[in-house]
């Protein structure tokens, strides 16, 4: 706090300088015993008025053009002629209204008089700057004084954001359509300076940890993490990168009554990032910071910035899902060439696969294919890829679950095309048994250790 009072005819200048802790803490302060000239001999009821000569208090300095309130700025005496008189004193509410700040009760001779102002913090945008106006007294001199404000640079963080960001994904739906992953950053600062907010990552990566089977480590850039401020001042959405990018319109967040700032900012990964990313179940780690600076175009011309600092981790569960739609193959034996060539049949709809480790899918039957009393060997079937499917080895079918695959990348939603063949080799099997349908139940499992 700086008070100072000088005189050159009849001017004199007080300044009083807010402190940063009293915006902070929202308190009101008290600049006690600001010089302020001389008073006049007083009479009995004799009086010392003020008022304003403006309507409010121009700023004064450049890049700050809201005026400040006259009624944040309560005067009252001190003393004069070093005679300490608060007790008697009257504070007023400064307006351009001349009001008694003091009236002698039994007169009162003339000297040095100091004068006490009460700034109300509350309820007022304190925007750095001075601000002044000409103060009109009756039985001060001098009679023009002239009171400055002084508000402070202040840019101060409060509450940083939490550390770490988590995001589970621990269900499939997150991967498809409409699912996707969020966590939402609060934080607040104090400041009185209009500001910016940015947003970066240390790492171009993620950084990537698993106790799962993997086959390979996941390499993730930071942009696949979006990142949109909520609000009245928010700015598109971002991708994030190693760079700072503006999350906030550009000198947009003002200075609002409180001088204290909050901001809620969602970070995102889409489904379909999250599906061609992040699909290896772990931990994948992002070192991301906030920065909160002055707009440049602000008063004063520089002012030291402030960051915050978190990490988002996404956290994929280990999880595996095998979709086979109800269906029925269907073989009929009822030509000679059926038994020359054999016959091959493909699944009406092909089995899905999703798994969030390596896996593989087993096929196995229940038995023999049985009719009544008869049957035909399991084994005259052999179960394979179609055509157009990579991949996957013929199976010859058994009551042991066999490998059509095994140790596959992670993968949602897969889908395997298969068909179930009876080469010509096997025909002979199926010779001599009595007409009918035989039937075995096939068993498709997806391992994934």
């Amino acid at each position: 706090m700086l008070c100072c009072f000088t005189a050159a005819g009849s001017y004199a200048q007080a300044t009083v300088t807010i402190p940063a802790v009293n915006i902070t803490s929202q308190s009101d302060y008290t600049a006690s015993a600001v010089p302020s000239g001389s008073s006049a001999a007083l009479s009995v009821l004799g009086s010392i008025t003020v008022k304003s000569s403006t309507a409010n208090f121009p700023a004064t300095t450049s890049g700050t053009s809201a005026p400040l309130a006259l009624g944040v700025v309560h005067p009252k005496v001190n003393s004069i002629g070093g005679l300490n008189l608060l007790g008697a004193a009257t504070e007023v509410q400064l307006s351009t209204l001349a009001q008694g700040i003091y009236t002698s009760v039994l007169g009162l001779g003339s000297g040095a008089l100091t004068i006490d102002y009460r700034i109300a913090i509350a309820g007022t945008a304190w925007l750095a700057g001075t601000y002044a106006t000409p103060l009109t007294f009756v039985n001060a001199t001098p009679v023009s004084q002239n009171l400055s404000i002084v508000v402070p640079a202040l840019l101060t963080l409060n509450t940083p954001v939490t550390t770490p960001t988590t995001m589970t994904v621990n269900a499939l739906s997150a991967f498809r359509t409409g699912g996707g992953v969020s966590a939402t950053n609060t934080f607040d600062y104090f400041s009185t300076v209009p500001t910016d907010v940015f947003l970066n990552s240390t790492s171009s990566t993620f950084s990537f940890s698993t106790t799962q089977l993997f086959n390979s480590t996941p390499v993730v850039p930071s942009g696949k993490l979006t990142a949109l401020l909520s609000g009245a001042y928010a700015g598109p959405a971002i991708s994030l990168s190693t760079a700072a990018q503006a999350i906030s319109v550009s000198g947009s967040v003002p200075v609002v009554a409180t001088n204290k700032n909050g901001q809620s900012n969602t970070l995102s990964i889409s489904a379909a990032d999250l599906k061609a990313n992040f699909v290896q179940a772990g931990t994948y780690t992002l070192p991301i910071v906030y920065t909160i600076a002055k707009n440049v175009a602000a008063y004063p011309a520089t002012l030291a910035s402030i960051t915050t600092s978190s990490s988002v981790q996404v956290t994929v569960a280990k999880m595996s899902e095998l979709t086979i739609p109800a269906s029925t193959v269907n073989f009929s034996f009822t030509t000679p060439a059926a038994y020359s060539q054999g016959l091959t049949v493909a699944m009406p709809n092909p089995i899905t696969v999703s798994s969030t480790v390596p896996y593989g899918v087993t096929v196995k039957t229940s038995g023999n294919f049985i009719s009544g009393a008869n049957s035909i060997p399991a084994g005259v079937m052999i179960v394979e890829g179609t055509p157009s499917q990579t991949g996957i080895s013929p199976v010859t079918l058994s009551t042991t679950a066999t490998n059509l695959f095994n140790g596959s990348n992670p993968v949602i939603d897969r889908t395997i095309n298969l068909q179930f063949r009876v080469p010509n080799t096997q025909t002979v099997n199926l010779l001599n048994k009595p007409a009918g349908t035989y039937n075995a139940t096939v068993t498709f499992t997806i391992v994934a250790p």
